[in-house]
């Protein structure tokens, strides 16, 4: 048993620190089934956005792994088993460059998501009005207007009469800005994929910022493991 000073204080630490991993990976999980459930949600990514979805999954997948992680953590502490604390130790390490490298790849891609947006939308315009397009199309697109305060997804000329369209009208206090453009002779709020791009390119910044931060934080995990398991050791050769 870690009696010493020193190995009471690690098997504290790591049991708290495991058991906020272990709830961590529950929001994880309970946020990414939401995105993937969400019904509007669901109506935006018909706008030929399925990468999305993918990376739900991704977020499914980190949850339900750091719940794993947490009870690993958390029992491998309290019982001091040596193989638990050592695959905890081990898979901790893994996701821990994983998180880096995340991390560090969403900062260098993330001028990429403008591109892959333009593309979604122009594919789904196809030369097209939005007034041509099919019915759960145009209700997806209102959607996203309505999330968003946005008008039409390249631009207010995707509709044939944008001001039919509640969500189109620019404010008073934004007229003359940048929030808005001129287009047949009223002004209208910007187009969806100016919104959107601007959107995910600020948020994917916050996660790879977060993606590194945890990692940070994880080698904390990986230090109080490896001394609650050198302090086991110890105590085992002592009683030899």
């Amino acid at each position: 048993m870690a009696d010493g000073c020193c190995g009471k204080c690690s098997k504290f630490m790591l049991f708290v620190f495991n058991l906020i991993f272990w709830l961590a990976g529950i929001g994880l999980l309970a946020f990414g089934i939401w995105l993937r459930l969400d019904n509007d949600i669901a109506k935006i990514v018909s706008l030929d956005l399925p990468w999305f979805y993918n990376a739900t999954y991704v977020l499914m997948g980190v949850g339900g792994f750091t719940m794993l992680m947490g009870f690993l953590g958390c029992c491998g502490a309290m019982k001091e088993n040596k193989c638990m604390l050592m695959t905890y130790s081990i898979c901790l390490g893994l996701v821990f460059i994983a998180e880096v490298a995340g991390g560090v790849l969403a900062f260098v891609y993330r001028n990429n998501l403008s591109k892959w947006v333009d593309e979604a939308f122009d594919g789904v315009l196809d030369g097209k009005q939005i007034e041509a397009l099919t019915a759960d199309t145009r209700n997806a697109i209102i959607t996203l207007q309505t999330e968003f305060t946005c008008c039409g997804l390249t631009s207010p000329s995707n509709w044939a009469d944008p001001s039919a369209q509640d969500s189109c009208a620019c404010p008073a206090a934004d007229q003359g800005s940048t929030r808005c453009e001129v287009h047949g002779g009223g002004e209208y709020r910007q187009s969806c994929v100016d919104e959107l791009k601007m959107y995910l390119e600020q948020n994917i910044l916050i996660v790879g910022a977060i993606a590194i931060a945890v990692a940070a934080v994880e080698i904390f995990g990986i230090i109080f493991a490896c001394v609650l398991l050198r302090q086991s050791d110890k105590d085992i050769s002592n009683i030899a």
